[in-house]
C-alpha cells in the first residue's frame, strides 16, 4: 500500500506557509516546534522533495512546495467537507455556525437576527462576524466563518449565492429641506446627495438602484457610518437613500427627516453565501429557508 501523507502532516504544511514561521506555526496548531519540523521533514521524506527551504531562521517554499500547498488546501477542504456532511446528516443544523453580516445589514438586524435564530434554531450555536464584504468573502475562502450574509449583487462567483430577500430604497431629506414630488435623481442640487465610503456596498447599490449617473450631485464627502450620514441630512445640508431593512428598524424614529419612495424598482437584494466545496449544503438551505422568512419581514413595507 502507498505510504500517503496525512491529514495531519498537511495542516502543519498549511500552518507554516500561512505564519512563514516554524515558531509561530507550531504555536497555531498547539504543539512543540520540533514536533512540527519534524512531522514537515517526514513529509519531505515520504514526498521525495523539498517543500521548504530553511536558511537560519528564514525559510522559503520550493517551487514545487507552492504547488504541494495549493493541493493540500483542497485537500483539507475536501477533508473538513466529509467531515460536516455527516454532522449535519446525523444533527441537521446543530453545533457551530459562524455567520458574517455586512454593517449596513448588520446595524438593523443582528440583535433580532440572534433572537430569531436561538428560538428557532435549538441546537444552532450561533457566531456573528461584522465586515465588509470583500473582507467576509476573505474570511469564507478560508474557513474562518461559515456563512455570510450581504447586499447583492456583489461579485460571489466562486460560491454559492441563495438571494432571499429584496430590500427597497428610500430618498430621505430634512422635513424643511425641499424636493419635488416626484424627483428626478439626477437633478438634485450640486453636491446635495450623501453617501458611505464606497467600500460599502450600500452605496453602489443605491447608486445603481437609483439610476443616479450624475456624478456633479454627490458630495464628495464619504460618511464612515450611517450616524454621521444622517447627522449631515439633519443638518439640511442634502439628502440620501436608506433602505426599508433601515427604516423599518427605526433609525428615523426622532429625527425630522422623512423618507421619500421611487417610483421605480429601486432596490438591493439580500442573500446568503456560503462555499461550494461545503458538506453543509443541506444545513445552509434549511436555515436560508427560515431566515428568508425573517428578513423579508425586517424588508417589508410597513412592517415594524
Amino acid at each position: 500500500m502507498t505510504n500517503l501523507p496525512s491529514i495531519k502532516q498537511l495542516q502543519y504544511l498549511l500552518a507554516v506557509h500561512q505564519h512563514q514561521h516554524f515558531g509561530r506555526a507550531a504555536s497555531a496548531c498547539y504543539i512543540g516546534q520540533s514536533t512540527l519540523s519534524s512531522a514537515i521533514q517526514n513529509l519531505e521524506e515520504n514526498l521525495g522533495v523539498q517543500l521548504i527551504e530553511r536558511e537560519n531562521r528564514s525559510l522559503m517554499f520550493t517551487a514545487i512546495g507552492e504547488e504541494v500547498v495549493e493541493k493540500a488546501k483542497k485537500i483539507i477542504d475536501d477533508t473538513m467537507s466529509v467531515k460536516e456532511l455527516t454532522r449535519s446528516h446525523l444533527h441537521p443544523l446543530s453545533g457551530s455556525l459562524t455567520i458574517g453580516i455586512i454593517p449596513t445589514i448588520a446595524s438593523f438586524v443582528a440583535a433580532p437576527l440572534h433572537c430569531y435564530c436561538k428560538a428557532t434554531f435549538k441546537e444552532l450555536d450561533l457566531v456573528l462576524v461584522e465586515d465588509t464584504s470583500d473582507k467576509l468573502l476573505d474570511k469564507l475562502e478560508h474557513g474562518h466563518i461559515d456563512i455570510a450574509l450581504l447586499a447583492l449583487p456583489y461579485e460571489t462567483g466562486r460560491f454559492h449565492t441563495q438571494i432571499l430577500a429584496k430590500d427597497k430604497f428610500y430618498l430621505v431629506h430634512h422635513k424643511d429641506y425641499h424636493i419635488d414630488s416626484e424627483v428626478d435623481y439626477n437633478l438634485l442640487p450640486e453636491h446635495s446627495v450623501f453617501l458611505l465610503e464606497r467600500e460599502h456596498c450600500m452605496t453602489g447599490h443605491a447608486l445603481s438602484a437609483c439610476n443616479l449617473e450624475r456624478a456633479s450631485c454627490i458630495n464628495p464627502f464619504e460618511a464612515s457610518n450611517l450616524h454621521t450620514l444622517l447627522s449631515m441630512v439633519e443638518y439640511k445640508l442634502g439628502v440620501t437613500f436608506l433602505p426599508q431593512m433601515a427604516l423599518n428598524a427605526g433609525i428615523l424614529d426622532s429625527k425630522p427627516l422623512l423618507a421619500v419612495s421611487s417610483d421605480s424598482d429601486a432596490h438591493r437584494d439580500v442573500g446568503l453565501v456560503w462555499r461550494k466545496t461545503t458538506g453543509r449544503i443541506g444545513d445552509f438551505r434549511l436555515f436560508s429557508d427560515k431566515v428568508g422568512e425573517f428578513l423579508r419581514t425586517c424588508c417589508t413595507v410597513g412592517s415594524e
